[in-house]
C-alpha cells in the first residue's frame, strides 16, 4: 500500500454500541459519526441487539426491501450481534473495549458504566446537557428542531412552521462528536490520556442556530420567518427556481447584474434600504428570471461573482456536472451513494456496503 493509499484512521478500532430502546435520533447520530470514521480507515466495529439494530427496518425502504438509512449510516463497518442484556453479552463487550481506540454510544444505555470503565475513550451522544439531568425526558428530533428554535426559522410566517428535511439535527450531532472523537484518537495517539467526550443534541442545534439566540439577545426581537419580506428569496425562471442570495458587499455585482437602471435608486444603496424595500427589489428582479434556465443563471452569475443558486431536485442531483466530474456518487451494489464529501491525498475512496447483520 502506497502512501496516498493510507487512510488518515485505519489503525484504530471504534466500538459503536447501539443499544436497545434509544432515541432513534441518538442512534443515527452514533451511527454518522462510526459510518465517518470507518469511511476514513477505521475499524469500526457496531455491536447490534439480537435482531438487528432498528434502524435496519427504518424508512425509507430501497425496492430491494433494504433501509435507505442504515445502508447510508453503516457503511464500511463490520457488525456484531450481542445480547447486552446477559452476562455473556456484557463480557464480550468488555473485552473488545479494552482492545479498542474509542467507544460511541447513546444516552440512555444499559451499559453506559460498562463503557466508561473501559480502556476504550467513550464518546456519548446524548439528548440533552447533563446539567438538565433530563436523561428521562422522551425526546425526537422533531422536539430537538423546536427547542432549538430552528422551526421557527423555516417556512412561511402565516402557516405552520416546517421540520428540516431528512434527518440534520442527528447529523449535525453525529459530526461533533466525530469531531470530539478524532480529538481523543490524536491525544491517545500522542501519547495522552483522552478525556471523554460527551455531546448533546439540543446544545448542537443552539450552536448551528446561534445567530437566532444571538440576534434574540441583542435586539429583543427573535428573529423568525419572514416570507415576502425575506432579503433573500426563491424566484421562478423559465425552467424551475433559483435562490437568491448575495453578500453585503456583493450588491453592486447584482445590480450590475440585472442591469435595470431602477436599481441605481440611492434608496436601495445600503443594506437597511435594501431590507425595507425589498418588495421593490424583487419586483424589479422577478422578470430577469423569468425566460432564462437555472443553467444560464447560474453561468451568468457566477461570472459575476454573484452567488446565485439553481434549486435542483434529488433526482437531477444524480446528473449534476459538479458530481459527475468529481465522482461524488458512489456505486454500491444496485444503488449510489455519497462519499464522504474529503478526498484524502487528492483521492476519493469508495465507501464499502453496508454490513450484514453479524458479518
Amino acid at each position: 500500500m502506497t502512501a496516498s493509499d493510507t487512510l488518515p484512521l485505519q489503525r484504530f478500532t471504534i466500538v459503536e454500541v447501539n443499544d436497545r430502546n434509544v432515541p432513534l435520533c441518538l442512534r443515527l447520530a452514533t451511527s454518522l459519526a462510526g459510518k465517518i470514521a470507518a469511511d476514513l480507515g477505521a475499524t469500526v466495529l457496531k455491536i447490534e441487539p439480537p435482531g438487528g439494530d432498528p434502524v435496519r427496518r427504518a424508512a425509507p425502504l430501497l425496492p430491494q426491501g433494504e433501509s435507505a438509512l442504515f445502508q447510508f449510516l453503516n457503511t464500511s463497518k463490520r457488525s456484531l450481534v450481542l445480547d447486552l442484556a446477559g452476562s455473556a453479552g456484557r463480557e464480550a463487550l468488555a473485552k473488545l473495549l479494552d482492545t479498542a481506540d474509542a467507544a460511541l454510544f447513546e444516552e440512555p444505555a444499559s451499559v453506559a458504566e460498562l463503557v466508561r470503565g473501559g480502556k476504550a475513550t467513550p464518546i456519548e451522544i446524548a439528548a440533552f446537557p447533563v446539567e438538565m439531568n433530563a436523561a428521562h425526558r422522551p425526546v425526537s428530533e422533531f422536539t430537538i428542531l423546536a427547542l432549538g428554535g430552528l422551526l421557527h426559522m423555516v417556512g412561511e410566517p402565516e402557516r405552520k412552521p416546517l421540520r428540516l428535511g431528512g434527518h440534520q439535527a442527528s447529523y449535525a450531532a453525529g459530526l461533533t462528536a466525530f469531531t470530539g472523537l478524532t480529538a481523543a484518537l490524536a491525544a491517545r495517539d500522542g501519547g495522552h490520556k483522552a478525556p471523554a467526550v460527551r455531546v448533546s443534541l439540543a446544545e448542537v442545534m443552539q450552536w448551528v442556530n446561534w445567530k437566532a439566540a444571538s440576534g434574540a439577545d441583542a435586539s429583543g426581537t427573535s428573529p423568525g420567518r419572514e416570507g415576502k419580506a425575506s432579503e433573500f428569496q426563491i424566484v421562478a425562471c423559465k425552467d424551475g427556481h433559483v435562490a437568491v442570495v448575495y453578500t453585503a458587499t456583493q450588491w453592486p455585482q447584482t445590480r450590475d447584474l440585472i442591469a435595470d437602471p431602477r436599481l441605481k435608486d440611492p434608496k436601495f444603496n445600503t443594506r437597511a434600504g435594501r431590507r425595507q424595500h425589498v418588495a421593490e427589489i424583487y419586483a424589479i428582479l422577478t422578470p430577469w428570471f423569468a425566460d432564462k434556465t437555472r443553467d444560464e443563471i447560474g453561468k451568468t452569475a457566477q461570472a459575476k461573482g454573484v452567488p446565485f443558486g439553481p434549486i435542483f431536485s434529488p433526482a437531477e442531483l444524480l446528473d449534476t456536472e459538479q458530481y459527475v466530474t468529481r465522482g461524488f456518487l458512489a456505486k454500491l451494489g444496485d444503488y449510489r451513494l455519497p462519499q464522504l464529501p474529503v478526498q484524502w491525498n487528492g483521492r476519493s475512496f469508495a465507501p464499502r456496503p453496508a454490513p450484514e447483520l453479524g458479518a
